[in-house]
């Protein structure tokens, strides 16, 4: 579901030593939500289990990440449930085994919610609070008949079932295919991404954000500087002053990106599509508005 055909970047695994100096510096910043995925399944990782742990023991909170399932084995979900991991997101996008294999090229369907059925009740077993779980559907033409059922399958199993719209179908990073009239503003209006978060790949190289799949203008290098001095550089300034002041001069990701709208969408800061949350007596249906 991620535009990964489209990266031109290499891919790789960050070292253990880049990801505890950026560990160490955001430690000094209570509250800062750390999410260890991007561009990739954290599980393939060999050390991914020793990088939470690090995270824990520097008292980082929240922590937050999205896996395919195919790898969360017991002793993977144990370790998870123990490290009381804030959020994890499961993208499963169908449960009709068919579906599923044509949209999740090489996962087996069976084994994937096996994963994620002992994942749950090893966290009831252990009485735990945390993590929040939800499991994730991007709608396509492939499963669009089927949402009804996957959402009916999960909502009472999971706290939250999670209905994301397609993006960057067109080729352009975090372009939306969704309704638009319902999606629709009278103009462009800043993104608060740049103002609030920050992406780094496996190498050290600082992105705007996750939809930031291929950054062509460099920002900032971590294996070279700190967090706080690529936030505040001229480079990182002189996008958020376009956001502010002047669309035109505003790069070619932001301008083909949709996801700004999140932030303004009357529901609030949420994801296009729907959010469905698991009720001890019913499970109503929300619609919010972030689709990462």
């Amino acid at each position: 579901m991620c535009p990964r055909h489209l990266m031109k970047g290499r891919l790789g695994n960050m070292s253990f030593d880049l990801y505890r100096r950026i560990i160490d510096e955001i430690a000094g910043y209570p509250k800062t939500a750390l999410i260890p995925f991007y561009r990739g399944e954290s599980m393939l990782h060999p050390q991914f289990i020793d990088m939470l742990a690090y995270a824990r023991r520097k008292n980082i909170r929240p922590i937050q990440f999205t896996t395919n399932a195919t790898r969360m084995k017991p002793e993977i979900a144990r370790a998870l449930i123990d490290l009381e991991i804030d959020f994890v997101s499961f993208s499963v996008d169908s449960i009709n085994p068919e579906t599923y294999a044509s949209i999740r090229k090489g996962g087996r369907l069976e084994e994937v919610l096996e994963n994620i059925e002992y994942f749950c009740e090893y966290k009831n077993l252990k009485a735990k609070a945390r993590p929040e779980i939800q499991v994730s559907v991007v709608r396509t033409d492939d499963n669009e008949d089927e949402i009804a059922d996957f959402v009916k399958y999960w909502r009472r199993r999971v706290d939250r079932v999670r209905v994301f719209e397609r993006h960057t179908g067109d080729g352009n990073f975090g372009s939306v295919k969704a309704p638009a009239k319902e999606y629709s503003f009278e103009k462009r209006l800043p993104c608060l991404k740049v103002f609030n978060e920050i992406s780094i790949y496996w190498n050290g190289q600082a992105a705007l954000c996750c939809h930031d799949w291929d950054r062509t203008r460099p920002i900032g290098d971590v294996s070279r500087n700190s967090i706080r001095e690529i936030w505040h550089n001229e480079a990182y300034e002189f996008i958020r002053r376009t956001h502010l002041k002047d669309i035109d001069d505003m790069e070619e990701l932001c301008k083909n990106c949709d996801q700004w709208k999140a932030y303004y969408l009357p529901q609030g800061v949420g994801a296009i599509g729907e959010l469905h949350i698991h009720k001890p007596e019913t499970a109503e249906r929300e619609s919010l508005g972030t689709f990462t």
